[in-house]
């Protein structure tokens, strides 16, 4: 069954042909000039142990500490054609997504949640905090 190994909150996020994600300016928090106010940023997630050979859906959710989903992406990951000799539990993709503008009304601990085909496999949190307070 497919699981999220890594999520890499990021000030940036790329995805290099051949190589894959690249992050920089890892965070430990989400530190935005002002609180309301919006900030961009990126996430990286590592799924592995899915089956390369058919289609799957991926849901993104992130969830601010009153319980508003700040963040919704919903996308199709396609079947992948993946040529490996690793153990089929270390097979994986990596996304990177980049979030721009998002909304932080609050500070506060902001979740995380990533589901795959409809089964929730993780949730993770980051402390929110603007530098105007």
């Amino acid at each position: 069954m497919a699981n999220v190994s890594d999520v890499i909150f990021c000030l940036r996020a790329t995805n290099i042909e051949g190589q894959g994600a690249c992050a920089t300016t890892i965070l430990t928090a989400l530190t935005p000039e002002y609180i309301p106010g919006l900030f961009t940023f990126s996430v990286i997630i590592t799924l592995l142990d899915i089956d390369s050979s058919s289609g799957h859906q991926l849901m993104v959710d992130f969830v601010s500490p009153a319980d508003e989903n700040v963040v919704h992406v919903e996308s199709p990951l396609p079947a992948m054609n993946e040529e490996s000799n690793l153990p089929q539990k270390y097979k994986g993709i990596n996304i990177a997504m980049d979030w721009n503008n998002v909304n932080l009304k609050v500070s506060g601990e902001y979740t995380i949640k990533i589901t795959v085909d409809g089964d929730l496999l993780k949730e993770k949190s980051i402390y929110v905090k603007g530098k105007n307070e």
